[in-house]
């Protein structure tokens, strides 16, 4: 399947995902996006069959997820759903802490939940 993982920033979380793609046999592209815009060039430019959002600060343009199975990944606590949630979890020492992946939607973080 070809992938396109959007992200904010090349972090250890982006980095593992591309790495489990690319080993289950995935062509794996990798865009990292500042706004709305450079998320719909790299959509263009990559053709992708799934769009993943391992880390991302910037909002999926409704042309894109209207049309593209985006999904977005939040580590962290149930219910924590700000941009640091891994860390917080991390830093203070949260019994239950996992990840959610969800579609992306018009309003932020209230998509299908896929896992």
């Amino acid at each position: 399947m070809r992938v396109l993982l959007i992200a904010s920033a090349f972090n250890s979380l982006t980095q593992r995902v591309f790495a489990e793609l690319g080993d289950r046999g995935h062509t794996v592209e990798t865009a990292v996006v500042t706004d709305a815009e450079a998320v719909r060039t790299a959509v263009l430019r990559h053709r992708p069959e799934l769009v993943l959002a391992p880390m991302l600060k910037t909002v999926i343009p409704e042309d894109v997820w209207s049309r593209h199975t985006c999904l977005v990944v939040h580590p962290g606590p149930p219910g924590d759903r700000g941009p640091s949630a891994l860390d917080w979890a991390v830093q203070e020492s949260a019994p239950r802490w996992g990840v959610t992946v969800l579609q992306a939607r018009a309003e932020l973080d209230a998509g299908p939940v896929w896992a």
